[in-house]
C-alpha cells in the first residue's frame, strides 16, 4: 500500500515538474529573476538594431534585443525579421509594473525602431500606446507573444497625406453632389419648358418639311414644264434651220460672188487711179481733148451769139 502511494506522488510530481518545465520553456511562466519574452516581427530593414540594442517604454527602458533572426515565407517569397525582445525582471508584463501583455497589446501597445545615436546609427526599440494603428499580427512565427509594429515616421506621413486627401475628396465630393442637386433641380424646372418648346420646334420643323415638299415637288412639275418647252423649242429650230439650210447656202454663194466682183472692181479702181498705169494715161488725154472741145465750143458760142449770121453764112475766110 505505502509503495504504491509512493508511486502515485512520484507520477505526481513528475507530472508537476514537466508542466512547470513546459511553462518555464516557453516563458508562459519565467523563472525567478528572468524576465519574460516577446517578439516583435519586422517587414522591413532592421538597420543599426542589434542584440543588446535597448527595449524603451516612453523612455524607460524596460528591457534589451535578445536575439535576431531571418524568415523568408516559401509562399510569397516575403522576408521578415523576428526580433525577440527580453523584459527586465522590474518591468516584465504581468508581474512587474506592467499589466499582462495581452492587456497591453489590446489596448494599442506598438513597437517601433528608433535612432538611438547618430554618430553610431544605432537604432533601439520604442514600444508605445498607439490605439489609431491597426494590429498586424504573424501568426505561426513564434510561439511567443507577439507586439505588433507600429508606424515609422514616413508611414505616418503617408498616412497624414492620404488622411488629407481624403478629407479634401470628401470635401470636394460633398461639393460635387452639392452643384449636383443644383443641377438636377435646374434640370426640373426648366427641362418641362425644354421638353414643350422641342416639341414645338418638332411640330414646326414637320410643317416646314411638308412645305419644303410641296415646294420640291412645285420645281420638279414646272421644270418638267419648262425641259419639255425646250425640248419643243430644240425641235422647231432644226427643223427651221433644216428649212432655211438651202436659203442660207444660196445666200452665202451670192455673198462670195458679190464679194468677189467688189474685189475685181477695188482692183480697177486701184489700176485707174495709179499715175503710171496706161488706162489713167490715156483718161488723162481724154479728158484733155474733152476740154479743148468745150474751150472750142465755147468760143464758137460766143462768135454765134456776137454774130447769128455765121449760122447761115459761115465765117468770112
Amino acid at each position: 500500500m505505502a509503495g504504491r502511494q509512493t508511486l502515485i506522488g512520484s507520477a505526481v510530481l513528475g507530472c508537476g515538474a514537466i508542466a512547470l518545465g513546459i511553462l518555464v520553456g516557453s516563458g508562459s511562466l519565467p523563472l525567478p529573476g528572468r524576465g519574460s519574452e516577446a517578439i516583435v516581427v519586422f517587414e522591413g530593414p532592421t538597420n543599426g538594431l542589434d542584440i543588446g540594442s535597448p527595449v524603451n517604454l516612453r523612455g524607460v527602458t524596460v528591457g534589451a534585443v535578445e536575439s535576431m533572426s531571418v524568415r523568408v515565407n516559401p509562399v510569397d517569397h516575403r522576408t521578415y525579421m523576428p526580433v525577440t525582445i527580453l523584459f527586465d525582471p522590474a518591468h516584465t508584463p504581468g508581474r512587474g509594473d506592467l499589466p499582462p501583455l495581452s492587456e497591453l497589446v489590446h489596448s494599442g501597445l506598438r513597437a517601433e525602431m528608433a535612432l538611438h545615436s547618430l554618430v553610431t546609427g544605432q537604432t533601439e526599440l520604442d514600444l508605445d500606446m498607439s490605439p489609431a494603428t491597426p494590429a498586424v499580427m504573424h501568426p505561426g512565427m513564434s510561439h511567443l507573444p507577439e507586439i505588433p509594429m507600429g508606424q515609422t515616421a514616413l508611414q505616418q506621413m503617408e498616412s497624414m497625406l492620404v488622411a488629407t486627401s481624403v478629407k479634401r475628396l470628401q470635401g470636394d465630393l460633398a461639393a460635387a453632389i452639392v452643384s449636383i442637386r443644383r443641377l438636377a433641380a435646374d434640370i426640373n424646372r426648366d427641362l418641362p419648358g425644354m421638353i414643350a418648346s422641342i416639341r414645338t420646334t418638332s411640330t414646326h420643323s414637320e410643317d416646314a418639311v411638308r412645305s419644303i415638299r410641296a415646294a420640291m415637288a412645285d420645281i420638279q412639275n414646272q421644270s418638267a414644264r419648262t425641259i419639255n418647252a425646250m425640248d419643243r423649242l430644240i425641235t422647231a429650230n432644226d427643223q427651221q434651220f433644216a428649212a432655211r439650210h438651202a436659203e442660207l447656202e444660196a445666200l452665202i454663194d451670192n455673198t462670195h460672188h458679190t464679194m468677189t466682183q467688189a474685189r475685181e472692181a477695188l482692183a480697177s479702181l486701184r489700176t485707174l487711179t495709179d499715175p503710171q498705169s496706161r488706162d489713167r494715161l490715156n483718161l488723162d488725154a481724154t479728158m484733155r481733148d474733152i476740154m479743148e472741145a468745150g474751150y472750142g465750143l465755147r468760143g464758137f458760142a460766143n462768135e454765134v451769139e456776137s454774130n447769128p449770121q455765121l449760122l447761115l453764112m459761115g465765117r468770112n475766110q
